[in-house]
């Protein structure tokens, strides 16, 4: 996917749009709460008008010379009536708030926690795929008054105020039509105004989503405890405290600019509240002086033109709350509607998965997006059914990148990977990866049993046969069997109590023993023993065909030495295969692989030297 499409997708919605997905999101979820908000809205109303009647019976009985009983009665029932909607707006409107967050919580949360993990890998890494998943994270990050559930509140606040408001007017007619467009004039100039202002905030979220990844970045890096022994022994703390406080600068900054906007907004505020509420109050005082309007009929248009002033500016300000919650769904719809590029529908019928497979490079290339380095370049390679195929070079030279094109984790710019004959782009994504079992340098431990950890699967379904086996060809079982709970033990004891860690070697054992259980046709193994100590990888190496059994497997290493057992090794350089053949063959050549390997045997004799000595 390239920039053009992405930037496709990166739209706004509209409030129109927004409106009708957050519905649809709600009745999906639960539909209880629309009864709330409707709740909410009339009892809320009923509260306010009575707010406004209530001194003008009090006055009206008083002037009416009624009786005390009389008197007391209409009193009290107004006061009950007043106290029960009182109460339910009250109830209604935390009913409200508490629903805004379990939808955000148990809908929003999950389904922006599952696309980022479920979405193209080649767009999970990409620049852009990098913003969306921070603005999506943004969207739901902060208190739910300013994020997208706040839409919930805000709309509920709206309907509510636009209603108030219709009914604040139907009063004021009575008194004087003029009132209501003097006030509704000097509102429409602040809502103007409010909706510049957060329009030229949202204008800088590119702006402070960059700095907050930057700044996210280096806070990382102080809270991460495997960050800690390099931070301590390299003395990187003074590095970290200057970009800290830079970037910290760089969002108060930001922020400055965001808060003098709101000060001018808010002197223009006074001045129109000036305008509105003293033109306002001055003509009732002189309806009060110059007609027969009671102390009573004041003090409910006065009563009115207040609440009328505080209707507008209610919606004012939930005009300028939806506004800012519609551009966080915006984000956040920009990040679950991002469309996956591989196959996600009915793909080609999978091969027999338990047979070793065939995978073909017919002329690929391939550089990251943004770059005009090529990582590979115009690649052709047939890796043999069954066959065990070791991929050398130095850092750099494309060997991870050339395993991740397997994986169809990422995809070529040109050429074409196949499978057993079949190019893999034709396979559904999903059940393409049932095809590999791989290992990778970079580990994903979960707060789960060891057995759990290896298998991925409940545990009335784990097959404890091929779990036992994977364990002991990975070379775990010592580790196991010397634990009271055995494979029943947790790890991350971070974030499970009585959790255990593994040492590097362990997890590398560990990750071997999960991709062992897997069983798939095609093996890839990154670096499977940068971690073990020499016996342990001697180990490795005795049952590496017990391990590659029934199965193709890759194999990317940079020790020379640890691919002799293979069927065939390729060297790649500057993204291309600079030479390809059997150990021997290779050493015959008298090239680049056997001047490295040269270079290791060498360094490895005169480290035993050194230790003989």
């Amino acid at each position: 996917m390239n920039v053009k499409q992405l930037n496709k997708e990166n739209t706004q919605h509209g409030m129109l749009s927004n409106f009708w997905f957050m519905l649809k999101e709600q009745l999906t979820f639960d539909k209880k709460p629309i009864f709330v908000w409707i709740l909410r809205i009339f009892s809320e109303l009923v509260v306010s008008l009575l707010v406004i009647y209530f001194p003008k019976v009090v006055l009206d009985s008083i002037g009416q010379s009624i009786s005390s009983s009389e008197f007391i009665f209409r009193i009290g029932i107004l006061t009950i009536v007043l106290i029960i909607f009182k109460y339910t707006s009250f109830f209604t409107e935390q009913s409200v708030i508490i629903g805004a967050i379990r939808i955000l919580n148990m809908r929003f949360y999950i389904g922006k926690d599952w696309k980022s993990l479920d979405m193209d890998y080649s767009m999970v890494i990409s620049k852009e795929g990098k913003m969306k998943i921070e603005k999506g994270h943004s969207a739901i990050n902060r208190n739910v008054y300013v994020n997208m559930a706040s839409y919930y509140i805000n709309l509920v606040e709206f309907l509510k105020s636009m209603l108030g408001l219709i009914s604040f007017s139907t009063v004021i007619l009575l008194l004087n039509p003029i009132v209501i467009l003097i006030l509704l004039v000097t509102y429409l100039i602040d809502g103007v105004v409010s909706i510049k202002i957060q329009q030229w905030e949202i204008g800088v979220k590119e702006e402070r989503a960059v700095v907050n990844r930057r700044l996210g970045y280096v806070l990382d890096d102080i809270s991460n405890s495997l960050m800690a022994k390099d931070i301590k022994i390299y003395k990187m703390v003074n590095w970290i405290n200057e970009n800290t406080s830079k970037y910290i600068n760089e969002s108060k900054e930001l922020e400055k600019k965001v808060q003098r906007k709101y000060t001018y907004q808010q002197l223009i505020e006074v001045l129109l509240v000036f305008v509105r509420n003293g033109g306002a109050y001055f003509y009732l005082l002189w309806r009060m002086f110059h007609t027969d309007m009671t102390i009573g009929d004041f003090t409910l248009y006065f009563g009115a033109i207040t609440g009328f002033g505080q209707w507008l500016s209610q919606i004012v300000s939930r005009v300028s709350g939806l506004s800012n919650a519609s551009y966080r769904v915006d984000d956040y719809r920009n990040l679950i509607d991002t469309k996956d590029h591989m196959n996600r529908g009915k793909g080609a019928e999978l091969p027999n998965m338990t047979a070793p497979c065939e995978i073909k490079f017919e002329d690929v290339s391939f550089q990251y997006e943004g770059s005009d380095h090529a990582i590979l370049n115009h690649i052709n390679l047939t890796v043999h059914k069954g066959e065990k195929l070791a991929v050398v070079g130095n850092n750099g030279a494309g060997k991870t990148t050339l395993i991740k094109l397997v994986c169809g984790l990422l995809e070529p710019i040109s050429g074409r990977i196949l499978f057993n004959g079949i190019d893999i782009r034709e396979y559904n994504r999903d059940e393409y990866y049932r095809l590999i079992s791989a290992s990778f340098q970079n580990v994903c431990l979960l707060p789960m049993s060891i057995g759990m950890n290896i298998g991925y699967n409940n545990n009335s379904n784990m097959d404890k046969r091929k779990l036992y086996r994977a364990v002991n060809l990975a070379g775990l079982d010592k580790k196991v069997i010397s634990l009271p709970n055995g494979l029943d033990t947790e790890l991350v004891p971070s974030v499970v109590e009585g959790g255990i860690n593994l040492s590097g070697g362990e997890t590398q054992k560990l990750m071997l023993a999960r991709a062992i259980y897997k069983e798939s046709p095609l093996i890839i193994l990154d670096e499977p023993t940068a971690a073990l100590d020499p016996i342990a990888e001697q180990e490795m190496y005795m049952k590496y065909n017990d391990l590659t059994k029934n199965r193709t497997a890759i194999y990317i290493s940079h020790r020379l030495s640890s691919t002799r057992f293979c069927d065939r090794i390729i060297l790649l350089d500057h993204g291309t295969i600079a030479e390809i053949g059997t150990h021997d063959e290779l050493m015959k050549l008298s090239g680049k692989y056997k001047n490295l390997f040269e270079i290791q045997s060498q360094y490895y004799k005169c480290n035993a030297k050194g230790v003989e000595d």
